[in-house]
């Protein structure tokens, strides 16, 4: 087998096996290319060739092991979207199970060597949109590594060296806002060339939504360093609101499923290892929320809408009450029935008015209030997930009810204090908008979770249990450890990269570089 090393200094080179191959002679002559390039080879990828790899670049960033395991195992349970009730499943009590490290495997062998090539090759305006496009989906699957890890690989990839050095996370961001400026740049005076076309499994070749997603992913990474870069951040997400965000609930991404390309969390829900959390109850009941039956079903013993605690020990999830029939698990929706018809979710609408909210709080220029960016995302959020009653959604967006105590085995109080009605009260602002932004994210829980280490909201329960010696069952994890399978294929540049952490150790409990919120 190859080893990592071995596959990054390959990512370069434009080998396909599914082309024929290209012939090679030793003979020298004047004329060695003309003679000896076998005509029914090719000397460059063409246009459709390049196409054909782009449902590769997505489908491995989105598709069914990712979710599986790097998604609900760590990233659902860490933003506790998710609770599990399987014993097995020890990643909730905040065990770094190495083999589950899906997003890693997915990013550089996966997505990447396609996104190379494809970006090598359109390079120097050839195909200006397929270079403009691809670059976006580069910075989207980057931004889920480095959020988990913080330096990854990142400079250096498809680079012919042993050694692939690390990126301290500043300059990786630094880099995505230059990549979309200039990506954005170009698509934007080539909106009507063709690109991906009908191999774009998200929007169907439209460059218009492609342009509304870019522009909304840098307004997202632009808050992600509001409390570390605070006028690097301003800068970067007024520039991304006057160029245009994602305004309706069509301008949302959803990756198109099918027999071959399933939805990932859909599919792991055969397995039956999972449940509402607490917090999820403690929200959507306590709100009357009506997306509620949208995301969860009634618990299969009393028809009632159930949560469990995260971080349960092994003897606590056998207890009966914990069991999978008196929990509620998803809905319909994202069960694993429809996981060949369910669009995945890539990135919300609803989600650009919550950044635009708390942008306003800030001080920045985003288009309106922040009252009234908050009050369009829920509504925006509702309609995403299926309602469309104007009456219903005004009533909870002047709602006055409060979370409630979930009932179960252990004492568990109100996750908080706070109605959906926006309060006066500025800290109450920010916490309104990160819980209904967490809402309104389900079950997208990278981002849930991203979010909540770098704002604070929502507020979570302690876990029941920490398995971690790193970090107390009280305390929200940070990040991953760097993975045992790069300590042995790239140790070198794992053991520099460190220090790259800014004075942490490698552990789960050293925040990243823009996790600097006081509030959390």
């Amino acid at each position: 087998m190859k080893s990592q090393k071995s596959l990054y200094r390959k990512w370069a080179t434009r080998v396909m096996l599914f082309l024929a191959p290209i012939v090679i002679l030793t003979a020298c002559t004047k004329n060695f290319e003309e003679i000896n390039t076998n005509p029914a080879g090719l000397k460059e990828l063409a246009a459709p060739d390049l196409r054909s790899l782009f449902p590769g670049a997505l489908v491995t960033g989105l598709g069914a092991g990712y979710n599986e395991t790097t998604m609900l195992l760590f990233a659902g349970v860490y933003s506790q979207h998710f609770a599990s009730t399987n014993p097995a499943q020890e990643s909730h009590r905040y065990v770094i199970v190495q083999r589950w490290q899906d997003i890693w495997p997915q990013t550089y062998t996966g997505t990447m060597p396609k996104l190379v090539n494809i970006i090598e090759a359109t390079k120097g305006g050839k195909e200006p949109t397929m270079n403009a496009i691809a670059r976006i989906w580069k910075v989207y699957a980057f931004m889920r590594a480095t959020d988990y890890w913080g330096p990854i690989p990142y400079s250096k990839i498809g680079k012919d060296t042993t050694v692939v050095n690390y990126d301290d996370q500043k300059s990786i961001y630094f880099d995505f806002f230059k990549e979309l400026e200039e990506a954005t740049t170009d698509l934007k005076a080539n909106l009507t060339r063709p690109s991906f076309e009908s191999k774009d499994l998200i929007y169907n070749g439209s460059n218009e939504k492609w342009l509304k997603f870019a522009n909304t992913l840098r307004l997202r990474l632009a808050l992600r360093i509001s409390d570390v870069e605070p006028a690097k951040a301003k800068a970067e997400a007024e520039k991304a609101f006057a160029n245009g965000v994602m305004t309706e609930v069509a301008d949302g991404a959803y990756f198109k499923t099918s027999a071959d390309f399933n939805h990932g969390l859909a599919n792991f829900m055969a397995r039956n290892g999972s449940r509402m959390s607490t917090s999820m109850e403690s929200l959507l009941v306590g709100y009357n929320d009506p997306r509620l039956p949208m995301m969860w079903s009634p618990a299969l013993g009393d028809g009632k809408f159930h949560g469990v605690r995260n971080g349960m020990t092994v003897a606590q999830q056998n207890m009966p009450q914990n069991g999978i029939n008196n929990n509620s698990a998803v809905s319909l929706k994202y069960a694993a029935a429809s996981m060949t018809t369910t669009p995945q979710a890539v990135f919300y609408a609803s989600e650009a008015y919550f950044l635009r909210a708390e942008g306003a709080l800030n001080g920045w220029n985003m288009g309106g209030t922040a009252q009234a960016m908050y009050e369009k995302g829920i509504e925006i959020s509702m309609r995403e997930n299926g309602v469309t009653d104007a009456g219903a959604i005004a009533a909870y967006i002047n709602g006055t009810s409060l979370p409630i105590a979930p009932p179960n085995a252990f004492p568990t109080p109100p996750l908080t204090d706070i109605p959906v009605k926006f309060s006066t009260v500025p800290e109450k602002q920010r916490e309104q908008i990160g819980t209904q932004k967490w809402i309104a994210l389900f079950p997208e829980s990278h981002e849930a979770w991203a979010n909540m280490r770098r704002s604070g909201y929502p507020k979570m329960y302690p876990l029941m249990s920490s398995q971690n010696p790193d970090i107390a069952a009280d305390k929200m994890i940070r990040r991953i450890s760097f993975l045992d399978r790069e300590i042995i294929a790239n140790g070198v540049a794992v053991k520099a990269a460190v220090p790259l952490l800014g004075g942490g150790p490698d552990n789960v409990a050293t925040r990243l570089w823009w996790d600097k919120s006081k509030s959390n």
